[in-house]
């Protein structure tokens, strides 16, 4: 199955983008790398086409986009 339009419009949008109304959180964890980078992972998946999301939020990563799970969500 190939993204929605919401999916395909999230792709590379900065983190404090809202998740589209068809997100759902899947879970969330803490980030906590070597003291430097502290925040929360969140992982997403759209109830429409099934496109699996993470965003780090982070205050050390102002620049960081949504991206595609670097894990499988099921």
């Amino acid at each position: 199955m190939s993204a929605c339009p919401a999916c395909v419009t999230l792709e590379g949008a900065a983190v404090t983008t809202a998740p589209h109304a068809n997100l759902l959180l899947y879970s969330e964890t803490p980030i906590n790398f070597w003291e430097q980078a502290t925040g929360v992972a969140e992982y997403y998946v759209c109830h429409a086409c099934g496109t699996a999301w993470e965003r780090d939020i982070a205050r050390s990563e102002p620049d960081a986009v949504w991206q595609h799970a670097s894990r499988p969500l099921s």
